[in-house]
């Protein structure tokens, strides 16, 4: 392996597991850890790989934290990769909202979808 590879691996590998932890929040991986694998599922975990790999490159880019460890910019790939999917679906709230949804089916919304992420995808059954 090549000595440049390493931080590359090292940025990848957390924006892999932080797109698996955003779909475990999501419910598309339930506790047992089974995973119904369609075109959702692989949408939204490349969708998390991206928005890892491209908005923590240019977080880090346009903060200069370069100077940092290889291990510090991943844990920045990490956050981007489970949080990502959270700040796009704010994103999307809102323009629904300026677009004249009301507000009391966003909030529906989001209140299912708390429920579900803290009933590990079960919509509030147990």
């Amino acid at each position: 392996m090549q000595e440049n590879t390493i931080p590359w691996i090292i940025k990848v590998v957390p924006a892999v597991v932080g797109a698996i932890l955003a779909l475990v929040l999501s419910g598309d991986i339930d506790k047992n850890g089974k995973i119904q694998v369609s075109l959702g599922v692989i949408g939204k975990f490349l969708f998390s790989v991206s928005v890892s790999l491209y908005g923590g490159s240019a977080f880090i880019e346009y903060y200069e934290l370069s100077k940092y460890s290889h291990m510090a910019q991943g844990f920045v790939m990490l956050m981007f990769a489970v949080f990502g999917l959270l700040g796009i679906g704010i994103l999307y709230q809102s323009i629904a909202l300026m677009q004249g949804k009301p507000l009391s089916e966003v909030i529906s919304e989001v209140k299912a979808a708390f429920i579900s992420i803290l009933s590990n995808g079960k919509g509030g059954k147990n």
